[in-house]
């Protein structure tokens, strides 16, 4: 008997291990998906990740790039808040978002331990940005800002039920409650607000695919975003409609 066939992923008495079921097959594609890729976010149908990634910058690094227009390294509260703005986010949410970012994320970026101090104007520094990762998420990013590709893959083995290749927004509120780590509140609603923003920003008759997923943790889909949105600049509504139903028009019209 192989090997493999002895190895049990699921064990029927406990239901959790059948209902989220870990992916298979990935040999053929991807080799070994368990080995964190430093610089690529890839896939079983995308194995050479996007097209032109940066090799000296980690999939988190290029995550945040998009903030950091400057290219000096430095995410500061402005340029999150402007980023939001360039995806079609209204004032308000985009506000809250810089707001939430920079509190949340500035200090332990910083050089000093002394808080605010060290760093008065939250200032997210790039460099140190794998210290940002946080609990209660799906470890795609493991703790140096690297992508696994097995834990990518499994967003969607054990959360998209009917091999639709996408989440629906009743998935992701179940990959939400399957990843929360007990006692993570910081966690829990970081998770929240970063699969919230994903949802508004790209979901298409209320599924985000799974290509617009990965796409998302190297951050080529907010270029894509950002681009498809200045070209379509003629017929928008310049922030004035909320972000979450301008989002959601203007994905039916891509």
């Amino acid at each position: 008997m192989a090997t493999e066939e002895r190895i049990l992923t699921e064990i029927p008495q406990y239901k959790v291990t059948v209902e989220r079921p870990v992916p298979r097959g990935l040999e053929d594609a991807l080799g070994n998906a368990g080995l964190p890729r430093a610089n690529v976010s890839v896939s079983r149908e995308k194995p050479e990740g996007t097209e032109g990634a940066p090799s000296h910058r980690t999939v988190l690094q290029q995550h945040c790039d998009f903030f950091d227009e400057d290219h000096d390294n430095v995410i500061r509260p402005f340029d999150t808040y402007r980023g939001f703005r360039r995806l079609g986010f209204n004032i308000l949410y985009s506000l809250f978002s810089m707001t939430i970012i920079h509190i949340g994320f500035s200090y332990v970026t910083q050089n000093s331990w002394i808080p605010f101090f060290g760093n008065p104007f939250f200032k997210i520094y790039i460099d140190k940005i794998h210290k940002c990762k946080h609990g209660s998420d799906s470890e795609t990013y493991d703790t140096e800002g690297r992508f696994v590709p097995e834990k990518f893959e499994e967003i969607f083995s054990k959360y998209d039920k009917d091999g639709k290749n996408g989440l629906t927004f009743a998935d992701i509120r179940h990959l939400l409650y399957g990843n929360a780590n007990v006692g993570d509140i910081f966690g829990w609603i970081g998770g929240c607000v970063e699969w919230g923003t994903l949802y508004m920003l790209c979901a298409q008759d209320g599924i985000v695919s799974k290509e617009d997923v990965r796409s998302m943790y190297d951050g080529s889909l907010f270029n894509k975003v950002a681009a498809s949105r200045k070209s379509h600049s003629s017929s928008l509504y310049n922030g004035v409609k909320p972000g979450f139903d301008y989002l959601k028009d203007h994905a039916k019209d891509s």
